[in-house]
């Protein structure tokens, strides 16, 4: 071996000795303005160890470096007047700490390890910033843009604020991605623009320029911003989507009706008229007859109203579209025709009302046409009299009276109905309902209300023999008055009596009353000897239930006193005779009614009991 490869041989044994350090930091490293950064910095050092320092350093873009901080054995330092004085600290594993990335942060940072005898290492990172762009806005023309310029039309322009790096924008057409052309033509081509602004971030901006036909009227554009951020990750935000306003001229007019398809009298039709233009022009109207042209009116936006329509209505009309920039081989009048069914006016013969002598006939027919055959019915009220067109009543009653309605439809067309409506009044003598027998109450100054119903025309008139107010309602061919009052001994005698009169005569209807207490004996009544049992309610004229009540009653008290008698001639009812006598009076105290019952009859003629034709009279006392 000669002396030179000695010499490095000796070297590194005394290298070797001594130690060594090896430095690991990441090359590049991410980070988004205003979050903390970590740039790690990793050692390892073999040999010696004493006197560890770590200093981290930034370097510029003409490579000259400066410290920002350092940490050794026995303290941590941020250097003072590098601006990141305030920002930078160290942890314990040799950790660049970043309080809050700036964008003066894009740039190298150094790790600088010394270890005494084993000598120093360093390592360097780069640390990329990143800010996400503001949404993209949007702003278009909110005029009229007219499809027969020669030149393409500006669309609108994209702006997208505050990002970095430098975002981009790309511009959409329904959703389909327009090509990025920045070169000026014909047909299509885009404007971008970057601004730098004194923060540091950017702002970008795109401006559409395209060639408008009249199918781009209902094309919805929107753009976009597309930009990175850490981790090499794309990320895209979009603009609200707008339309813009194209002026074309008319090619096509279109004219209908806007109802339904069988139009009859009284409908609201619509005429629409319409123009594929933009704007819309005016519409006038027309009513041809023969070769006359009527005009009806011009409307700006294209519905000419009928309303109420009636059959003189049905014939042709016509439609003629205001475009003026329409070349002059394009059709802007346009012609349809409308029919409308109708019923004519129903006529009746005779005509109403009509008033017929009680026990006549009548006959009355109801006419009418229209554009179908219609079918014609007689009611009254929701009854279904005649479907021939003609009324017939024979031997008419009070009954007849009232309002009768002719009827015109066509069933096929829904709603298509004429009604004509009849009044018919029998006339002649009243005729009042029939009354029950009699009105029970329980005791004298009871009160009852009394119900007279009479029939007649002309409308009969109330009278009664009592002077009470009486009450009227009126009904389709019925009058009927209502009295109220409190019943007295003389009106068990004579009865209430109502009157019905008009021109043609009077008929009246008679009360029956008669006072029956609620005991077993026998009621002081006009010519009624039977006991009778009433309601405990106001008794009401005309009401035929408490008569058969006193009859059921009459038998039960029968069948009871046969039993009796039974079980008396049997001798299995202990009971003592009393003594004849000519009369017994028994005074029974109810409601201040006295009861007299006499005893001059044989006990077969009274219906009480006798024994052979005895004809003492016998009280049984049990």
């Amino acid at each position: 071996m000669d002396s030179l490869g000695a010499t490095l041989f000796f070297v590194i044994a005394v290298l070797g000795a001594l130690g060594s350090v090896e430095v690991s930091v990441p090359e590049q490293l991410g980070a988004e303005v205003g979050q903390p950064v970590k740039i790690p910095c990793t050692h390892t050092i073999s040999g010696s160890k004493s006197n560890v320092m770590v200093e981290w350093f930034v370097i510029n873009k003409q490579g000259e470096r400066k410290r920002i901080a350092y940490k050794d054995v026995t303290s941590s330092v941020t250097d003072p007047g590098t601006g990141y004085s305030e920002r930078v600290s160290m942890d314990s594993d040799d950790t660049l700490l970043i309080s809050k990335a700036e964008l003066m942060d894009e740039r190298v940072f150094l790790c600088q390890v010394i270890a005494g005898a084993a000598g120093s290492q360093e390592g360097k990172t780069e640390l990329k910033l990143y800010d996400a762009p503001e949404p993209p806005e949007v702003d278009y023309k909110q005029t009229i843009q007219s499809v027969t310029e020669q030149h393409p039309s500006e669309i609108g322009t994209c702006t997208s604020r505050n990002g970095y790096p430098a975002p981009m924008i790309a511009w959409y057409k329904d959703d389909v991605l327009l090509p990025s052309i920045t070169t000026r033509n014909e047909e299509i081509y885009m404007v971008p623009r970057v601004v730098k602004e004194a923060s540091g971030l950017y702002t970008v901006t795109n401006k559409l320029y395209s060639k408008l036909s009249k199918v781009d009227k209902d094309s919805m554009y929107h753009c976009q911003v597309r930009y990175q951020m850490m981790n090499e990750k794309k990320h895209t935000l979009d603009s609200e989507k707008f339309q813009i306003t194209l002026h074309y001229h008319t090619e096509v007019v279109t004219f209908n009706v806007t109802a339904d398809a069988i139009i009859k009298e009284g409908d609201d039709v619509r005429l629409h008229c319409s123009a594929d233009g933009f704007p819309q022009p005016d519409y006038t109207f027309y009513k041809l007859v023969g070769d006359e042209e009527i005009e009806l009116g011009t409307k700006n936006d294209g519905i000419f109203l009928l309303k109420n329509v009636t059959k003189e209505q049905s014939g042709k009309y016509q439609c003629e579209a205001l475009d003026f920039d329409t070349p002059n081989d394009v059709e802007l009048k346009k012609d349809l025709s409308i029919f409308v069914n109708y019923l004519d006016p129903i006529v009746l013969n005779p005509k109403g009302p009509v008033t017929v002598h009680q026990g006549e006939d009548v006959q009355v027919s109801c006419v009418t046409q229209g554009s179908v055959i219609p079918k014609i019915t007689w009611k009254k009220g929701k009854e279904l009299l005649s479907q021939s067109g003609v009324l017939i009543l024979e031997k008419v009653s009070y009954r007849s009276s009232g309002t009768y309605a002719c009827e015109a439809s066509v069933p096929a067309i829904d709603g298509l109905i004429k009604t004509q409506q009849l009044e018919v009044f029998v006339e002649g003598k009243p005729s009042v309902q029939n009354s029950p027998p009699e009105v029970i109450v329980r005791k004298e100054g009871e009160r009852v209300t009394l119900t007279c119903t009479a029939s007649g025309h002309p409308r009969p008139k109330f009278t009664w023999n009592v002077e009470k107010r009486q009450v009227l309602e009126s009904f389709e061919n019925a009058v009927t008055s209502k009295v109220s009052l409190p019943v007295t001994l003389e009106m068990v005698k004579t009865g209430v009596i109502c009157n019905a009169t008009n021109k043609y005569g009077w008929t009246h209807r008679s009360f029956q009353l008669a006072i029956v207490p609620p005991t077993t004996a026998p009621p002081m009544t006009s010519g009624v000897d039977s006991v009778k049992k009433t309601e405990n309610r106001e008794p009401q004229g005309g009401g035929g239930g408490a008569v058969i009540a006193v009859v059921v009653c009459v038998l039960l008290l029968l069948l009871v006193v046969a039993i009796l008698y039974c079980l008396h001639k049997k001798g299995k009812l202990p009971c003592g005779k009393s003594e004849k006598k000519d009369t017994v009076h028994t005074e029974v105290k109810n409601d201040d009614i006295v009861v007299e019952m006499k005893t001059g009859q044989s006990a077969e003629a009274s219906g009480l009991l006798g024994v052979n034709g005895d004809k003492r009279s016998t009280g049984a006392r049990c």
